[in-house]
């Protein structure tokens, strides 16, 4: 079952393969701003409820439901935030004397995104404290891995004047700047204007969970706002960045933009094409650039399928950059003229064919697969897009490499200020 309206996306995936329910809700709303507020709002929820306003009290609630668990996510897809919170629960049939587990989860669930908002009442000043806290210190722990870092000051770079290039947490003092106003805003902006999909995962439909989320949505004045569309744009002047800082290893990011999207069944030659370059222990990075040349630490290529954005991570020592750089980019210009076996592509194929159909052997990773597709449009299965990979033809792989164009070099180097006896 999948509904549609005002902005609000419905999908059941019925299915026996787990004991648990899943019942999530996703908030997709422009990466703007507003980023370190909304990413506030979202880890607020997932703690407390109106009627349990208590940390212990909610996490009481949970272990009533026989050891219901809470998730919540903040990201990014492309140009727009996705911030989750969702919860796992036992099916009833599992309950004692006929409780009916999931519909108290479905409950708990409702009331920890739209109770408050309702009663027009605000978090304790405490709450919204710990929250700054913990997300400051996610934001810190990105920089602190340097590798994460590299990939992060690349993007920014790369896609300066773009929401992709903000992070979906904001920074430490957009998030210290962030007042009650600001959260009375966020909770506004994503109860009444996001789009939202709400995915529901296991043996019987909660149908009393739908008709009362569609009861309280009427019931808050839904002005939905429909999100711009994906902007994929071509490479621009090459960009060259290096930033020094106290590493023991050097960082080398190359950004490389498709002029693809997400838009199957041409993304899918694009995905089969970055496995082949750079996807995994056969690629052509790993055993020639890392293995064969010795010329990185790891080396890899990974996309942002939403924005036609492919990144090449590799950690290098200084000297050796010049030289990884160009061995990088000889096997991007051997895979554009074909120069890969039947094997290498079989390999990949069969990869990524593994790795989408065993999306639907975890639950959580099943909604959000679902979340992506129906925010994108296209309600594809794992099990559909395996099936699209595995129709993916050479001559598809060498089309797709024709479209990657290299747009941003970020080096980060070694300052000098690490001793060699602080490296043994």
């Amino acid at each position: 079952m999948n509904l549609k309206e005002n902005g609000i996306s419905y999908k059941y995936i019925k299915t026996d393969r787990f004991k648990t329910t899943f019942l999530s809700v996703t908030f997709y709303t422009q990466l703007d701003s507003s980023a370190a507020a909304n990413a506030l709002a979202c880890a607020l929820m997932s703690k407390s409820t109106s009627k349990l306003p208590d940390y212990y009290a909610f996490n009481r609630k949970l272990a009533s439901l026989y050891g219901a668990s809470v998730s919540s996510r903040v990201d990014k897809i492309g140009d727009r935030q996705e911030l989750h919170i969702g919860i796992t629960v036992n099916d009833d049939k599992y309950s004692i004397d006929g409780e009916s587990t999931v519909s108290e989860a479905g409950n708990l669930l409702l009331d920890m995104i739209f109770g408050r908002f309702i009663e027009k009442t605000d978090y304790p000043s405490s709450d919204i404290a710990r929250e700054k806290r913990l997300l400051k210190e996610a934001i810190e722990g990105k920089l602190n891995d340097k590798r994460t870092y590299a990939r992060k000051r690349a993007e920014e770079i790369m896609c300066e004047g773009e929401p992709h290039g903000l992070s979906p947490l904001g920074t430490a003092e957009s998030v210290d700047a962030v007042t009650q106003e600001d959260l009375r805003a966020a909770f506004k902006r994503l109860i009444c204007e996001a789009f939202i999909s709400v995915v529901v995962i296991g043996a019987e439909e909660p149908c009393c969970f739908i008709s009362d989320l569609k009861r309280i949505i009427t019931s808050v004045g839904r002005s939905y706002k429909p999100l711009l569309p994906e902007a994929v744009r071509s490479a621009g002047a090459l960009k060259t960045v290096t930033e020094e800082m106290p590493v023991k290893q050097g960082k080398l990011v190359l950004g490389l933009r498709t002029n693809s999207g997400s838009v199957l069944p041409e993304a899918v030659k694009t995905w089969v094409m970055t496995d082949i370059f750079g996807g995994g222990p056969y690629s052509k990075l790993f055993c020639n650039v890392r293995e064969k040349l010795s010329l990185c630490y790891y080396c890899s290529a990974r996309g942002v399928r939403t924005k036609g954005l492919i990144f090449v991570e590799s950690g290098v020592e200084i000297d050796k950059l010049g030289a990884a750089k160009e061995a990088i980019l000889k096997e991007l210009d051997a895979v554009k003229h074909g120069d890969f076996t039947d094997t290498e592509l079989r390999s990949s194929k069969l990869g990524l064919s593994d790795a989408f159909r065993s999306v639907e052997a975890d639950q959580q990773g099943l909604a959000r697969w679902y979340d992506a597709r129906i925010l994108s449009g296209s309600d594809v299965s794992p099990k559909e897009v395996s099936r699209a990979v595995e129709a993916v033809t050479k001559e598809d792989v060498i089309s797709a490499a024709e479209g990657f164009e290299l747009d941003t070099v970020y080096i980060l180097s070694p300052d000098g200020s690490i001793k060699e006896e602080d490296e043994q």
